[in-house]
């Protein structure tokens, strides 16, 4: 009898634990599928951000382009601005200064509105001061 009850306990034992272990696979393969569904919507989400990141690059490069002709817009301008106040130099910067000393502008007016340097506008107003009658 002690023989049975010991074969008995064996197999409650083994069903037990074949039992639990099926739980454990069942809970593993439950766990596996989620991962699986998680790793999916992770490449779709990386998928996303290479789109993103190729569409900024792209326009990355048109901005680049963009200021590239910009700056080479604003040479060109500065070369005729340059090559305009050779072939005029009446109406240069040191005319409208001139013209602004006899208004009575001073040395920073001079410097802001005309674009001299400090050393160019006193000079300027020194000249004009030594042409003003006394």
């Amino acid at each position: 009898m002690t023989l049975t009850i010991a074969i008995g306990g064996v197999l409650i034992l083994a069903l037990t634990l074949s039992v639990a272990s099926m739980l454990t696979c069942v809970w593993q393969f439950q766990r596996i599928k989620d991962l699986r569904a998680r790793l999916e919507t992770q490449e779709r989400s990386l998928g996303a951000l290479r789109g993103a990141l190729s569409a900024l690059h792209v326009e990355d490069q048109h901005a680049e382009e963009y200021r590239a002709r910009i700056e080479r817009q604003i040479a060109r301008l500065a070369e005729k601005q340059e090559d305009m106040l050779l072939r005029v130099p009446d109406e240069g910067a040191y005319q409208h200064a001139l013209r602004l000393a006899r208004q009575g502008a001073g040395r920073e007016a001079l410097v802001e509105q005309c674009g001299l340097s400090v050393g160019e506008a006193e000079l300027l107003l020194a000249m004009r001061r030594d042409q003003s009658p006394s």
